[in-house]
């Protein structure tokens, strides 16, 4: 499927009723520097299946009778990592379909997967919050504090297993977070907070989930309802045009 010596970057992706939020801007970025996007569709009820086959990166596609999600995050996540894997990529990008890397990680991703000291990349999040024009710097929002791993180096090798966690599982199995890491300065947009109606929805979706905090503690649950966050202005790239223009 592709040459010899030359990095092969799959993108992959859990959706569910996304075709009228970000999906396809977030799809049209990727498709500008990953080889392959592979998405698990998890039993939407929307166009989103139909968005998804469409999509000319998009390499492989499954949607799901059922949601899994609400009953074990894990196992939806290890069903979509065999699905990647069975490709044979040399490098995973995870990405959810509310996220966006800066634009500068078109020119940064040769270095990043080029070089041979790091396996794990990860990037600050920067949630945005109400709108296209803040994001949230109090308690764990504060991207100082907020970083994920999104990108991995596979490695045949290894034997890969998820964590028994049902709920905040992460976006890779547990073999991942011991190799060596590197913290990007590309930064990771977060827009899943940008439309505050969906606050409610987002809060009581995650409480009943994991009514005890078992997974994340409660506060930082509650804080999504606080009426007063702090919020710091975005002087980065102009993410209205950056979402109509991949749109």
């Amino acid at each position: 499927m592709h040459k010899l010596n030359k990095q092969f970057i799959l993108a992959m992706m859990v959706v569910r009723n996304e075709a009228s939020r970000y999906l396809l801007p977030v799809l049209n970025q990727l498709a500008s520097y990953v080889d392959g996007i592979v998405i698990l569709d998890d039993a939407s009820t929307d166009q989103t299946p139909e968005l998804c086959r469409s999509h000319q990166k998009v390499i492989r596609f499954q949607q799901l009778e059922d949601p899994l999600f609400e009953q074990d995050e894990a196992t939806l996540r290890t069903i979509l990592w065999e699905m990647t894997i069975e490709l044979d990529p040399t490098w995973i990008l995870a990405l959810d379909a509310d996220e966006l890397l800066e634009r500068r990680i078109i020119k940064e991703l040769p270095v990043l997967t080029e070089q041979k000291k790091f396996d794990l990349i990860t990037f600050s999040v920067y949630h945005f919050w109400g709108d296209l024009l803040h994001y949230r710097i109090d308690d764990y929002w504060n991207p100082s504090l907020s970083r994920a791993a999104c990108l991995f180096r596979y490695q045949k090798s290894l034997s890969y297993r998820w964590p028994s966690r049902k709920l905040h599982c992460g976006r890779f199995p547990e073999e991942a977070y011991l190799t060596p890491r590197y913290p990007s300065n590309i930064r990771l947009l977060h827009l899943g907070y940008a439309a505050k109606k969906e606050h409610p929805q987002k809060y009581h979706r995650y409480l009943s989930l994991d009514p005890q905090g078992k997974f994340c503690p409660l506060s930082h649950y509650r804080s999504i309802l606080n009426p007063k966050p702090r919020l710091r202005k975005w002087y980065g790239e102009n993410l209205e045009v950056l979402l109509w223009k991949q749109a």
